[in-house]
């Protein structure tokens, strides 16, 4: 048996190729739209690819399974299961085979097994892998996102992404029973999970490309000694929040997207800037943090090129609008890559790239750059409780949970295009994260709509605790509805540089810790066996 796992690691995503060394067939699981990797790796490893298909209909990337199909002129199975409302489309499953629990693709003396796995999605199916060669009982499985290294696949998204209410709880009753016939399968079995850490399909997935089954019995706080109640409280809660572009990809992918290539670069200069700004286009600047603090065009939205980039561009870029990249990428290539990485989203819609010295012309042309100001953390605790300073924690729900500033109002930064009416506007406002990366890309989401008056915490929650300084814990509640509303971009001034702003601006108003709430749970006493 031949075996390939392609990792993404700007979606966390894995992939995977498995071939027969007799026949040389091959099946590939959860491509993504990268389709030219697979077939580069089939030509090396001289296989053909005779199978494609994918566990579930995914959230977070553009689906490859349909154009994979289509370039090889494999066979493409899609899950039967989910419905007629949360399964495939017609139209989808008549351009595939449909598989049922049970079924099963042969790829030479490969055999993989399908079993429905159903709760992070009611479509989800896993792949149990034979090498009939050495024996028919499976030696892994393709769990999709079933079942990850440490933990298993949300449950909430189809309520969440897709708002189809009421949905969440039933999930992760499904789910926990999935989880309960998973737990009578061997231990010697081999997980090979979709997703990594840092994907948003799971709040605390695990680094390692893979596991076993009995490893996951012992030390994955799925399979402990739960009733299916105490489950279901436990799976929902702290979530992390789903970028928007989910909901996007779900209706794609439920269909089969059209494959679409990404575009030339369409480099174009200040005149462009200008004018794209004046309409309230989004610039997405991909420079690192520390060059956008030091100076920046007004108006535009920092999103560092690395890990998170996809994440966050896909929470904070509108999906249906044209926007536009600046970037200080020196080479052709570079900037291809980047524009390639966004239509793994659905982001094709890029009009145009701006190279950096677009920031000399505007400063010849318009004057001084914009600067994102810094606090450090015993500026921040010298003056809490004084002037009315908003501290904005946009961590995960976990993370919060786990402790948080005194005070601080909890906005994940995710949620962050939806909420910050409820920030008020006229009085100053720091951000804050873990380390400070988060932090700064949401300081510059609110100066790109026009708020001038913020500032990011150097070293965020990880230097505020080093430093000893009072931490509160508990679940966040939405903050008070009595602030003044921050205005979008298009009803404000733009924004002023903050690069004189002095400490004295910026300081704490000390609010009460918000209120603790729970989850309520589902009704079963059932207790599954223990790992």
């Amino acid at each position: 048996m031949l075996f390939r796992r392609f990792y993404d690691e700007n979606l966390a995503q894995a992939s995977y190729m498995i071939a027969c060394e007799k026949t040389r067939e091959a099946i590939v699981v959860d491509p993504n739209s990268d389709v030219a990797q697979y077939t580069r790796a089939a030509g090396a490893d001289r296989v053909k690819i005779a199978h494609v298909t994918e566990t579930h209909i995914h959230a977070d990337f553009v689906s490859g399974a349909h154009a994979l199909a289509k370039a090889t002129g494999a066979t493409l199975y899609l899950s039967g299961k989910g419905g007629k409302e949360w399964g495939y489309t017609d139209a989808a499953l008549k351009r595939a085979q449909v598989l049922r629990d049970d079924s099963s693709i042969d790829a030479g003396r490969i055999r993989v097994r399908v079993a429905h796995t159903p709760g992070h999605t009611p479509e989800h199916i896993s792949f149990f892998v034979s090498d009939l060669d050495r024996g028919e009982d499976a030696v892994g499985v393709l769990t999709g996102d079933f079942v990850f290294v440490g933990d298993v696949g949300r449950p909430d998204l189809l309520e969440l992404a897709t708002g189809a209410k009421g949905t969440m709880e039933n999930s992760a009753r499904d789910l926990f029973k999935s989880l309960g016939k998973f737990n009578d399968e061997p231990d010697h079995l081999q997980i090979w999970p979709g997703h990594g850490a840092g994907s948003a399909c799971g709040k605390s997935l695990g680094s390692m490309p893979q596991t076993t089954l009995g490893y996951e019995k012992l030390f994955n706080w799925a399979f402990g000694d739960m009733s299916e109640r105490e489950f279901v409280t436990k799976v929902l809660a702290d979530q992390p929040v789903p970028p928007r572009y989910f909901a996007v990809m779900k209706r794609v992918n439920r269909n089969g997207p059209e494959p679409r290539a990404s575009s030339e670069p369409n480099y174009v200069g200040l005149g462009e800037l200008e004018s794209a700004l004046e309409s309230g286009a989004t610039v997405v600047d991909t420079r690192t943090a520390a060059k956008f603090a030091t100076g920046h065009v007004p108006r535009t939205l920092n999103i560092p090129l690395g890990k998170s980039f996809l994440n966050w561009s896909g929470a904070l870029v509108p999906e249906n609008r044209d926007f536009y990249i600046l970037t200080d990428a020196e080479s052709d290539d570079a900037v291809k890559q980047i524009l390639g990485d966004l239509c793994k989203i659905g982001l094709t819609t890029v009009r145009g790239v701006f190279q950096s010295d677009v920031l000399h012309d505007w400063q010849s042309h318009r004057g001084e750059l914009e600067k994102v100001a810094q606090m450090d953390v015993p500026e921040l605790n010298k003056l809490a409780g004084s002037n009315g300073l908003q501290v904005v924690d946009v961590r995960s729900p976990e993370e919060w949970s786990r402790g948080h500033l005194s005070g601080a109002i909890h906005i994940p930064l995710a949620q962050l295009p939806d909420r910050m009416a409820e920030l008020d506007a006229s009085a100053p406002i720091v951000l804050q994260c873990k380390g400070g990366g988060r932090s700064s890309i949401a300081t510059s989401f609110l100066q790109s709509r026009g708020l001038s008056n913020v500032s990011n915490l150097v070293g965020g929650f990880e230097a505020w605790v080093a430093k000893g300084f009072k931490v509160d814990a508990g679940r966040s509640a939405p903050p008070s509805k009595t602030r003044k509303s921050a205005s979008p971009a298009r009803k404000r001034k733009p924004a002023r540089s903050t690069r004189n702003a002095t400490p004295a601006h910026y300081a704490s108003k000390g609010k009460p810790s918000p209120s603790t709430r729970k989850s309520k749970p589902a009704h079963s006493s059932r207790k599954r066996k223990k790992g």
